[in-house]
Parts: structure tokens; sequence; C-alpha cells
């Protein structure tokens, strides 16, 4: 892994999604919906770990990207369920019916 100075830094985010970061999540919900992004996730390990990379031909890489795929499948779904507190009532009442 590279290090270049940059630890718990913000890089990518503009001045406007640090001061409403939910922006963030409602953008980017519009963008993947779960199924999506659980698929494209999945693809990506299974690429990783089943082709002949030298970046993860040892256990201990392949076992640390499993991990990074759960945590962030958790992380996806803390931000859906944000998103979807942050969306007007009205959606909220057509989801119980």
């Amino acid at each position: 892994m590279q290090t270049n100075g940059n630890h718990n830094q913000l890089l990518r985010l503009s001045k406007e999604q640090q001061l409403e970061p939910a922006a963030v999540f409602t953008c980017f919900f519009e963008c993947y919906h779960l199924k999506d992004l659980r698929e494209l996730l999945w693809d990506w390990l299974l690429t990783a770990l089943g082709t002949d990379n030298s970046t993860y031909s040892k256990g201990r890489e392949r076992s640390n990207l499993i991990f990074l795929y759960e945590q962030l499948e958790l992380l996806t779904e803390a931000a859906y369920l944000i998103h979807q507190q942050k969306l007007p009532s009205k959606n909220k009442r057509k989801k119980k019916k």
C-alpha cells in the first residue's frame, strides 16, 4: 500500500460535499442500487482472486481482500439505510403499504 502522508484526510469530497455528506449518498444511490453494488463488489473480488495477480498471490492478501469486501458491503448497506432515512416521508409511506 502506498503511503503519501494523507492519512485520514479527505481527498475526494468537494467543500460542498464536506458540508453535506448525506448528499453524496443520494448521488451514489441514484447511480447504483444495492443489488448492482453487490454484483459489482462480488465481480471485483472474483476477478482479484480468480486471476494470476501477484498482488493477491499470498493467502494473507486474499484474506485481507475478502475482509475489505465484507466491510465495504456493510458500509454500503449502512449508507443505504442513512440515505433511505433522509428521503421525504412521502416515499416512506409508500413502503409501508
